[in-house]
């Protein structure tokens, strides 16, 4: 149903050409967005609305002391921008600011059936309407997405335990394991994703196996279980797998074995339920909501000539991130593959359900989906190259990349650095797990060839690899105090790391050696106990950094040939703090170029070295070297093509040796 807007709001949506593309302002009392709201305006009131989700006293305060709110508007033209008129424009940003918060919506002109959103009232969102919507995304994308339906497990591979959900029992108040050990026929089942929180949730232990087996009330399950159960058998579902209850908790073997099994375990499933509303496996699914705040805001406003009305539909810009992506699930090192390898994700939010799989985005507000346009990535699945297709990742790639152009092992690569800069970012309870919790993905890269598998990184692209840096922004900065990987590896860091846009143009050592040793029991994938790097280059001693916060310094070689920002990068690995006004001097480092390589995270490129600093091991470990940062100077000014004598003899005169990293 359209709505009218006020005076106001009509005024500002018809403001003219010049004002729009340029970003027009308006401002107006508290006091008045309040009183248009109460008397109808649909747009004043979804402003309100929003404004009360984030921070319910804030209108009270800023209506109290004479505030005033800003509205701020962009459009976006198409076709011919000098020939159209605002009329025409196809999508439009708000931004209004109230205080210090500022939400933001987006408003598109809309035609006679080409409003995307549904209305609905339901206050839950465990309601039958709510799982109407659920059933018809599901279906659909069974019957009609060929991408969703394409898995890489084994044919008839079942989890080795699954819950039933009693879907035909004549006991529906029970629930009970089965062990699936000699099944003949596959079975379709949904997995859950779920936050553990400080409440431990009912576990499955050697103890209560066979209580398990035999079934039990379904009341004796935390809520979220509860009802993760009542979803599936809404969906038509009879299968239930999740982690705690059909993983034994306190067998390490057991551990192993169905760990390094997630590639199949949610590969497999017939839908991955999200239960991003809960912050622990007390706090359900199923959540009460405002509907006031949900469903479409068709908007009527008078053209500038008065002569035709213009409809327009107006829906929250940051939506899709604020309820779903921001959810504490979602911040989670584990869910990171539960979501990629998932064929289809359906997540119970605070408002609202959303949907997620290979070809498509929808939530109760937008239950035919997403406008395209909305995102700037395709859905958060995860699909590798091979041999007879181009790059599916873009889920992690984002953007357009120059290496897109190349090799598989290229387009690996450059997928496994994306996945490596997000993952890096996540939670993750045990520290040990760092890596476990990613062993799903691994063992999909390696099937789709990624090569030798070295404790996060990969032989066939290793040198590339070994480039990660510490974020710059990240304090404090620190390796974690739990060995987990060499020094070399970016798994060994407790904090974000990123990779650097471009690509190797050529190498600067040859890799001798490597290798990885893993806890007796445990496959390639599992926790890595020891490991070495060793390498043969130009290695160039009597390195010394200086760090200040409105200076960075390092010296290298004999000669002590000046590096300097912002033609040269030095950024060591751990951290604790932002260097203040007094400098820090590290002395008696070693640099080790790794690569020539082009650098692409400037608009234009620039050629330059990349390599690590090393500093000494000492004890038994004599000889050994631990990598303490990366190193980057660019080629136009340090190095033999660049026409300066004394760094040309620098690079020269390094250093041929062999080094093992540790």
């Amino acid at each position: 149903m359209d709505t009218t807007v006020c005076e106001d709001c009509g005024d500002f949506v018809r403001c003219n050409y010049a004002e729009v593309f340029g970003g027009a302002d308006d401002k107006r009392l508290v006091a008045k967005v309040l009183g248009a709201a109460d008397t109808g305006c649909r747009l004043c009131q979804a402003i309100v609305n929003k404004f009360k989700s984030l921070q319910p006293d804030l209108l009270l305060v800023a209506h109290a002391n004479g505030q005033r709110a800003t509205f701020r508007w962009f459009a976006r033209p198409y076709g011919n921008s000098n020939m159209i008129s605002p009329e025409d424009w196809e999508r439009t940003f708000l931004a209004v600011s109230i205080l210090e918060l500022q939400v933001e919506f987006r408003m598109w002109r809309v035609t006679d059936g080409s409003a995307a959103g549904a209305s609905f009232d339901d206050h839950n969102t465990g309601s039958e309407p709510s799982f109407t919507r659920a059933a018809k995304w599901l279906r659909e994308c069974m019957l009609e997405h060929d991408n969703c339906n394409q898995v890489n497990i084994p044919r008839g591979w079942v989890p080795h335990r699954l819950l039933n959900t009693g879907l035909r029992s004549p006991f529906p108040d029970m629930i009970k394991l089965e062990e699936t050990k000699g099944w003949q026929t596959p079975v379709r089942y949904a997995a859950l994703s779920h936050c553990w929180g400080d409440i431990q949730p009912l576990k499955l232990l050697q103890s209560n196996l066979h209580t398990l087996v035999h079934g039990i009330p379904l009341g004796d399950l935390p809520k979220s279980f509860q009802d993760a159960v009542h979803t599936v058998r809404m969906l038509g579902i009879q299968y239930l797998w999740i982690d705690s209850l059909c993983i034994i908790q306190d067998s390490k073997k057991d551990w192993d074995i169905e760990s390094s099994l997630m590639t199949y375990v949610y590969g497999g499933s017939m839908l991955n339920i999200a239960a991003a509303a809960s912050n622990d496996c007390m706090g359900g699914l199923f959540q009460n909501r405002q509907s006031s705040y949900l469903g479409p805001c068709l908007l009527s406003v008078a053209s500038r000539d008065r002569v035709s009305i213009l409809r327009y539909q107006l829906y929250d810009q940051n939506l899709w991130n604020a309820e779903f992506e921001s959810a504490k699930l979602n911040t989670r090192a584990w869910v990171v593959q539960e979501r990629m390898l998932s064929p289809r994700t359906l997540a119970f939010t605070k408002t609202q359900l959303f949907w997620e799989c290979r070809c498509k985005r929808a939530c109760d507000e937008f239950p035919s989906g997403y406008p395209v346009e909305y995102f700037d990535k395709p859905p958060m699945t995860f699909e590798l190259p091979s041999l007879d297709s181009k790059l599916k990742t873009q889920a992690l790639i984002g953007k357009e990349d120059s290496r897109l152009g190349e090799s598989l092992t290229m387009q690996l690569s450059l997928a496994w650095h994306n996945l490596v800069m997000l993952y890096s970012r996540q939670n993750i309870t045990f520290e040990q797990d760092q890596l476990v919790a990613l062993s799903g993905l691994t063992i999909l890269f390696a099937q789709q060839g990624g090569g030798d598998y070295l404790a996060g990184l990969w032989k066939p692209t290793l040198l590339s690899d070994l480039l990660w840096e510490a974020s710059a922004y990240k304090y404090p900065r620190r390796r974690s105090l739990t060995y987990r990987a060499p020094s070399w590896s970016w798994a060994s860091m407790d904090c974000p790391v990123n990779y650097v846009l471009g690509r190797v143009m050529s190498n600067r050592v040859t890799i001798l050696d490597v290798n990885i040793q893993t806890m007796v029991g445990s496959s390639q994938w599992g926790r890595v106990t020891g490991g070495y790097l060793r390498l043969q280059g130009k290695l160039f001693p009597n390195l010394s950094v200086v760090f200040r916060r409105d200076l960075e310094r390092f010296s290298l070689g004999k000669r002590g040939i000046n590096c300097t920002i912002p033609i040269a990068r030095c950024i060591p690995d751990e951290r604790d703090h932002q260097e203040g006004s007094v400098a820090n001097i590290e002395s008696g480092l070693l640099c080790l170029p790794l690569v020539s390589y082009m650098n692409t995270s400037r608009a234009a490129g620039y050629s330059c070295e990349l390599g690590l600093v090393l500093s000494h091991e000492g004890g038994q470990s004599r000889g050994h070297y631990r990598r303490w940062g990366i190193f980057e100077v660019e080629h136009s000014e340090f190095f033999e093509d660049s026409g300066n004598q004394a760094s040309s003899e620098w690079y020269v005169n390094g250093e041929e040796g062999i080094i093992v990293i540790i």
